[in-house]
């Protein structure tokens, strides 16, 4: 009997100019669909938890999108390598509408925080699948300029969503916020499924590593709660934390045995081999605190502080995203004529950094002409950091695994985003807890125990609701002189809360720096292979020799 033959897979015809920026749209509606989900939330959580409760949960609302979308990125990274991008990115797009629809629609912040979760599988498949397209649709030299653009989109998106989300949260309640992406949605369906044709590589692995999957998982999952738990509900050294972070470490090593074992795995640790990919991955990781304390802080400052609108505290965030559309966009058009990035990459994070420590010197009495010049000083740094880093370890990796090292990049990214909200989370708490008590005027301490609850509660700053209730409440005891002290004793905390959260993003940023400084200084030309399989195919085999 003769052996039954392979099948052979039919090549793609390469894409012409006109289907490549056809496709490209469709790729700059997922990003925008996923980064306008982060901007837009951001506006809206103060007035979300003045209305479900549980400002202590304020950070889980965050740290279970990213939670999720940090699992699912290295695994849809990797399974795009098989099976391409396009499935996988209309399955994004699905996960993600319906994760906005069910939040829209939650009666509680523990309902907020599942749906939330299932939100992030979806955006985690719509990052990892979005910067790995680029790669497929377009040659190395062509795609500093293409990542600046996927910057610029970001920043546009980012720009728009606080603006739009203020004014949704003021005049139509914090649940429209939600279903403004349904829209964005349908539209990048309908782009990805009829312009991204690119297929997987001929004679690709089809196994896939369901057993490492759920040992990355199991290795994330703790790491994420010592870190929301940490210093808040649970002292640092207390067996809980203990245990949950001896428990990562365990199913961590498990995992890094299992996978040497696998041809296929979901996240291969041989990529740490490559100098870039690594230092890559460490500038990445720091770089990703910074951002997060931008853009989850920098509008609680502005209400809760200053008492703002969230249309007010959502504009504070647009010089910021300005700056990186302008910086993402220079810098992919210089990347594309010179084919160099690491300075642009090094400079960027300098920037950053300075940025990062100026902010931490907000104080109450700053105005809001000096947050608007450090959010533009760090959206100058941030712009070329964001789009070349993933340039960068693109060009270092073999083809054959561009889905699975575009993934793991944005993968240890999230990572170090998750954790720097869940730390900044616990600080946040830790701050309070330790120095509302000591700043509230003598006889706020003697109040009946239900006011006292509502006066030590930070919602006071961010509810009108919560404030009227309490002013009318100390108006009833015949203290309505207190209610001034009180909101002046909260802000102080809250800026000095506010200011620590970013002290630590500057200490953490000079790591991004020293790691910037240290990546290989590769050049992009003379790897002018066609956008198309065959020709990246090429690349990909040179690289290997390499």
């Amino acid at each position: 009997m003769t052996a039954p033959q392979p099948v052979a897979h039919a090549e793609p015809a390469p894409l012409t100019q006109r289907e490549k920026l056809l496709a490209f749209s469709g790729v700059l509606l997922v990003l925008f669909l996923s980064s306008l989900n982060l901007t837009v939330v951001g506006t809206a959580m103060p007035r979300v938890i003045s209305e479900l409760g549980g400002f202590s949960l304020y950070a889980w609302a965050f740290t279970a999108y990213s939670l999720t979308t940090t699992i699912s990125i290295p695994i849809v990274g990797t399974l795009s390598d098989t099976y391409g991008r396009r499935p996988l990115m209309l399955f994004g797009i699905a996960v993600f509408a319906v994760g906005a629809v069910l939040i829209g629609l939650a009666q509680s912040m523990e309902q907020l925080i599942i749906f939330r979760a299932v939100q992030g599988i979806g955006g985690g498949t719509l990052m990892a699948m979005a910067f790995t397209a680029i790669a497929d649709i377009f040659t190395p030299l062509e795609r500093g300029r293409y990542q600046g653009y996927t910057g610029a989109v970001w920043g546009v998106s980012s720009v728009v969503g606080p603006v739009v989300g203020g004014f949704l949260t003021d005049h139509l309640g914090w649940r429209s916020v939600f279903f403004v992406n349904l829209p964005f949605a349908l539209l990048a369906a309908y782009f990805i499924a009829r312009f991204l044709r690119m297929k997987p590589l001929p004679g690709a692995s089809r196994h896939f590593d369901a057993v490492g999957a759920l040992l990355l998982a199991a290795t994330v999952v703790p790491l994420m709660l010592v870190f929301s738990w940490g210093g808040g509900t649970y002292a640092w050294t207390s067996p809980r934390i203990l245990g949950l972070a001896a428990l990562s470490v365990v199913l961590g090593v498990v995992y890094g045995f299992w996978q040497a074992r696998q041809e296929n795995p979901i996240l291969s640790l041989k990529m740490f081999r490559d100098r870039t990919f690594t230092v890559a991955a460490i500038c990445g990781f720091m770089v990703s605190a910074g951002m997060y304390a931008a853009i989850l802080y920098l509008p609680l400052y502005m209400q809760g502080v200053k008492g703002s609108s969230a249309s007010g505290s959502g504009a504070v965030l647009t010089p910021l995203m300005l700056g990186l559309i302008a910086a993402s966009t220079l810098a992919g058009q210089w990347v594309s004529r010179n084919g160099r990035y690491k300075w642009l990459i090094a400079g960027g994070s300098v920037v950053t950094l300075l940025a990062l420590f100026l902010t931490s010197r907000l104080r109450l009495e700053s105005q809001v002409w000096e947050a608007t010049a450090l959010m533009v000083l760090m959206g100058l740094g941030l712009g070329p950091v964001n789009s070349l880093l993933t340039l960068a370890v693109q060009n270092a990796v073999p083809r054959t695994i561009l889905g699975m090292a575009t993934s793991a990049s944005q993968f240890f990214r999230n990572i170090g985003g998750t954790l720097a909200v869940s730390l900044f989370g616990a600080v946040v708490n830790a701050h309070l807890a330790a120095q509302l008590g000591q700043q509230l005027p003598a006889a706020a301490r003697t109040l009946p125990a239900p006011l006292q609850a509502a006066v030590n509660s930070p919602q006071l700053l961010s509810s009108p609701e919560a404030s009227a209730q309490v002013q009318g409440a100390l108006v009833k005891l015949g203290h309505p002189e207190l209610f001034a002290g009180i909101v002046g004793a909260l802000r102080r905390v809250m800026v000095g809360a506010i200011d620590n959260v970013f002290l630590i993003s500057a200490a953490l940023m000079v790591v991004a720096v020293v790691a910037a400084f240290v990546l290989p200084d590769l050049s992009l030309q003379g790897r002018q292979t066609s956008g198309t399989r065959a020709g990246q195919d090429q690349g990909s085999k040179a690289q290997a020799a390499d």
